[in-house]
């Protein structure tokens, strides 16, 4: 058995070690977290306070008992480590990659867009990177990338997958436990709206009095309306990868903000954000309900995790 010892003298298993660059890969880390853990699998993520203490102790320990590495690579994510100037004991990056290509682990790179592959001159412990390989990634097929990730991984989940995955991007317990509560009759109207489709297409045009025009590719109902799973891509680049309802934007969804960098997952109602978690492109996310798009109910926190602020009927965003 994969086990560990926390600060806390608790025991706990760990199958993937994901490794990455707070200021350019925090999202996509969180987000893997999320739906790995979801999946069955053990993750080691820092925001469990990996970081406290004996780093370096708690460092060889988990990537030792890990089988995967996962390595988020964004444009700057080896700025640092090239820097003759930075001190190399504090790139915990690279320190954390050297340990697992050291110790020959399952090292998956995950090249975020804009990244066509690794520095030339990349320092001798960590150049054996540049050899492995791992999916291509798509944040506008998120799920189809996430599929082939898990292709590339060695471990096997460790226990069945939750039944409901309203909390892809959840990092407070108290406020899972809220969206969980929608879980049911979710899971009741998207078995109907399945059954209810009467045919897919490809790249269509539709207009929806709400959200305007888009091209969408998936079940529609028997007027050719939106029904089902399915993807709604809009002019300025805007994404909406998930449940519509007779053409209303309804259900369970990704909402990915091309101009802002923003991100929504969680679900619409009558083409409205209802509840999830909203990520600015800074890293802030706001996890909770929604009153006409707008934070209403629900927790402000920073890109580690640190409260804000707490909002109650709709108090204005600071």
């Amino acid at each position: 058995m994969r086990t560990v010892t926390t600060h806390l003298g608790m025991t706990h298993n760990y199958d993937i070690f994901i490794s990455y660059r707070r200021d350019g890969g925090f999202e996509t880390a969180k987000h893997l977290y999320d739906l790995l853990t979801q999946d069955g699998y053990s993750v080691s993520f820092d925001t469990d306070n990996l970081r406290e203490g004996d780093f370096d102790a708690t460092l060889l320990n988990r990537i030792g008992r890990c089988s995967d590495f996962i390595l988020i690579v964004d444009s700057h994510a080896f700025d640092r480590t090239l820097d003759p100037d930075f001190n190399p004991g504090g790139d915990w990056l690279r320190k954390e990659l050297a340990e697992a290509l050291r110790q020959g682990k399952n090292v998956v790179p995950v090249l975020l867009t804009g990244v066509n592959g690794f520095p030339d001159n990349l320092p001798g412990d960590i150049a054996g990177v540049a050899t492995k390989n791992g999916p291509e990634y798509n944040k506008y097929y998120f799920d189809e990338f996430y599929n082939r990730l898990k292709a590339f991984l060695h471990s096997q989940p460790t226990r069945r997958r939750a039944s409901s995955h309203h909390s892809r991007w959840m990092i407070a317990a108290i406020c899972c436990l809220a969206t969980l509560l929608l879980a049911g009759s979710f899971y009741v109207m998207h078995d109907r709206i399945q059954r209810d489709a009467v045919a897919m297409v490809n790249d269509s045009i539709c207009i929806n009095p709400v959200m305007g025009k888009f091209r969408y590719t998936g079940p529609v109902d028997d007027e050719g309306q939106p029904h089902g799973e399915g993807l709604a891509k809009f002019a300025q680049g805007d994404t909406y990868e998930g449940n519509f309802v007779h053409g209303t934007f309804e259900g369970e969804c990704t909402y990915l903000n091309h101009a802002e960098g923003d991100r929504f997952m969680g679900t619409y109602k009558n083409n409205a954000r209802e509840q999830g978690t909203y990520v600015w492109q800074d890293g802030t996310y706001f996890t909770g309900s929604f009153h006409n798009n707008d934070v209403y109910e629900g927790t402000l926190y920073d890109i580690n995790g640190n409260v804000l602020q707490v909002f109650t009927e709709g108090q204005q965003k600071q």
